[in-house]
């Protein structure tokens, strides 16, 4: 079979994120189907400036094919119209102009989806909520699937998001959660195919020490460093704990930092890191903490959990919390108080650390390892092509 996946950009150094998400499960899917990258040439999800070339590229073997967004995003105009349609009355013209401001605003790839549509067997859309999914969907409706990674805001709540999830042949759930969360929000159809299938995480056989932080007691957050990540509140609650109880482990950030990190010596801060860094500093973590409220799957809680870590995770999201339920190896909060008991408990508690990394790797090896997921794609993509019996090679 040939597949499009279509997704709002797609790079080697995209990390994190749906992007990064969709890109390891091409690399996994293509040993069994040829597989396509439809996207736009933005690095970026901020203006959605074009910055890689136009045209056809290869990575990791996968072929790519970039088209040139019209506009670049202007954010003050996407500001004001975002409150309008999530907290006002609107109609749905209003509603086309948010997800045309939206972006990335690529009536090209929508243009070529639209042209080379019965060159594909099947289109795989990555997020709901970005304009080639809305307008790419419409071209393609049964032939299509659709990977939401949605999270509980108002955009659930927008009947263009309704035509989205009617429009697709299948929906691919990262999480129960998200399952729960979309079928309660868009009134999905019983009869409509769906699965809940992730991503496959995969822990290098061995993780050697980091060296960026010998010898010290940490933990650790890795992700953007931005409001809508919780990271005020982790900021604001760390540093209270902080003045508490002075000899907590330092609090390490690694990843894009979109505000300003406060100025504190317990606070460090390490910027971009590789995937062998990574690893080594989640191995050598006290635990990750995760303050996002909104998240679909969180490859890097998974990768904790993995690398046999607990986690500490912001308990107003309902996809971390089922985590560390389902897998008895996190613990969550909801407030101030919670969070200093939780933290206090995870730092002086070395055996129940390591009770509840076991349990973590356990639960990623039962539901995220890679023949798994493959398997749960393989037999969705039989939809489109019932003949060809699927097999895990």
């Amino acid at each position: 079979m040939k597949i499009a996946f279509v997704v709002q950009r797609y790079g080697e150094d995209i990390v994190g994120g749906a992007e990064y998400f969709t890109r390891l499960v091409a690399e996994r899917m293509s040993k069994y189907h040829e597989i396509e990258i439809l996207t736009t040439c933005a690095a970026e999800y901020h203006f959605w400036k074009n910055e890689y070339p136009e045209g056809h590229d290869v990575l990791n073997k996968i072929r790519i094919h970039r088209f040139t967004n019209a506009t670049k995003r202007n954010p003050n105009k996407h500001t004001k119209i975002q409150e309008t349609v999530y907290y006002s009355t609107h109609s749905v013209n209003d509603e086309i102009s948010w997800i045309t401001e939206q972006g990335p605003n690529c009536p090209e790839l929508v243009k070529y989806i639209s042209q080379n549509r019965n060159k594909y067997d099947c289109f795989v859309f990555f997020t709901f909520r970005y304009y080639p999914t809305y307008y790419g969907i419409k071209e393609v409706e049964n032939r299509s699937l659709i990977v939401p990674f949605a999270e509980n805001d108002p955009a659930l709540d927008l009947s263009i998001t309704k035509e989205i999830f009617e429009s697709a042949s299948g929906i691919i759930y990262c999480t129960p959660e998200e399952k729960k969360l979309v079928e309660r929000k868009v009134d999905i159809k019983k009869e409509k195919v769906s699965d809940i299938v992730g991503c496959g995480i995969e822990i290098p056989a061995s993780i050697p020490h980091s060296e960026k932080l010998e010898n010290m007691k940490y933990v650790l957050y890795i992700g953007r460093i931005e409001g809508s990540k919780g990271c005020y509140q982790l900021f604001e609650y760390y540093q209270r704990l902080v003045k508490e109880v002075p000899d907590l482990p330092k609090l390490v950030l690694a990843g894009l930092d979109a505000i300003e990190i406060p100025k504190h010596n317990k606070i460090k801060y390490l910027g971009f890191i590789s995937e062998d860094d990574k690893y080594s500093l989640l191995k050598d973590a006290e635990f990750l903490i995760m303050p996002s409220p909104y998240e679909s799957l969180s490859l890097v809680t998974l990768e904790a959990m993995g690398c046999g870590i607990p986690v500490l995770a912001n308990g107003e999201c309902d996809v971390l919390k089922g985590h560390c339920l389902r897998s008895n190896a996190g613990l969550w909060y909801q407030n101030y108080e919670e969070f200093s008991e939780c933290f206090r408990f995870l730092c002086s508690n070395a055996q129940k650390r390591t009770k509840m990394g076991e349990n973590g790797k356990r639960y990623v090896e039962k539901n995220y390892s890679w023949d798994i997921i493959e398997k749960k794609y393989l037999e969705l993509f039989c939809l489109f092509d019932p003949g060809q019996k699927q097999t895990i090679s």
